[in-house]
């Protein structure tokens, strides 16, 4: 039986799996009273790598899935959906390898 064909999108995605191993969010330091500097080091106090993009506080942690296994997802055929439908662009823009595409190359992410 033939392989399914695998798009060059599905290739990053398995090679990176960053969504996978980690989770990132981004703050903005504006919704604060403490300064830029005080909250990195709240976050980085409590496990977080922080760095900053586009004046915001870019978080993130590792945390991986509990599905996830050296040889890739150990529930692939039935993940959630939002495993089917996630963009590791939302959480983690240029870090994610999808950002790497024509698509997405020349866009800014929310």
């Amino acid at each position: 039986m033939p392989s399914p064909k695998v798009s060059e999108k599905q290739k990053l995605c398995i090679s990176c799996r960053k969504c996978c191993e980690a989770v990132g969010i981004y703050i903005d330091p504006e919704n604060y009273i403490e300064t830029k500097r005080e909250l990195a080091r709240f976050y980085r106090a409590r496990g977080f790598h922080v760095t900053t993009e586009d004046g915001l506080l870019y978080l993130t942690i590792d945390f991986p899935c509990p599905n996830l296994t050296k040889r890739g997802c150990a529930i692939y055929e039935r993940r959630p959906r939002i495993c089917k439908t996630y963009s590791g662009l939302d959480d983690f823009r240029e870090h994610c390898l999808w950002s790497k595409l024509p698509e997405h190359r020349n866009k800014k992410n929310k």
